[in-house]
């Protein structure tokens, strides 16, 4: 029987964790280290998204979510994850970490659910923002309806995430990406560098010419 092939996903994914373990190999440690103190004031804001989602939003959505295998952010593979969630992950986690990342983008994707969810979670460290900052209608319906002072506090995180993702003034996913540009790296995964959304963003914030949207 024909063995089935890793998927273009697959292929993407694999390319971005390699170029950047590629151009960290090439790195002094000194110029490493500052890239992780970069990183501290977004560390600090996913500690504190971390705290709210445990206290209010966590046994709701293990219960009817990943327990029950009808997760609508990991029930599929193609979950979005941008460059500088590549980076802040390879850069925070273990070799054996990022190893196990790699053995598993390397085989073909049989369990029709996200490639990196495996019987004991997510194989990141730092999960992509994308799938923090995810929470469904009916668990937010759920969470703020038995405890309406959440809805404050997630409110407050979700305007703060554009601090680090939203291209209307420099931030840090942009500033990752322009420095492993600078490094020669080039990944399918560098929106904030060939996305026509969030190039219109950066060219009305007069980041880079052209002009049009805003983050919602």
């Amino acid at each position: 029987m024909k063995a089935l092939q890793i998927s273009e996903y697959n292929r993407d994914q694999l390319f971005s964790l390699q170029a950047i373990h590629k151009a960290c190999g090439r790195l002094p440690d000194v110029e490493i280290r500052s890239l992780v103190e970069r990183l501290g004031p977004y560390l600090e804001f996913r500690r504190q998204l971390e705290s709210c989602q445990s206290q209010y939003f966590r046994d709701i959505c293990e219960a009817t979510c990943f327990s029950t295998g009808l997760s609508a952010c990991c029930g599929f593979e193609s979950i979005i994850t941008f460059f500088a969630d590549h980076v802040i992950n390879f850069l925070l986690s273990t070799p054996e970490e990022n190893g196990r990342i790699l053995s598993v983008l390397g085989q073909a994707n049989r369990t029709g659910r996200c490639v990196y969810l495996q019987a004991t979670g997510c194989l990141w460290r730092w999960s992509p923002i994308s799938c923090v900052m995810f929470l469904c209608e009916d668990a937010k319906q759920t969470v703020f309806t038995r405890h309406p002072e959440a809805a404050a506090p997630w409110a407050e995180l979700r305007e703060r995430e554009k601090d680090y993702t939203c291209p209307t003034q420099p931030v840090l996913f942009d500033d990752l990406e322009k420095v492993f540009r600078g490094l020669g790296v080039d990944s399918p995964h560098m929106y904030f560098h060939t996305s026509p959304g969030l190039l219109r963003l950066k060219a009305r914030a007069g980041i880079v010419e052209k002009s049009s949207d805003s983050c919602a």
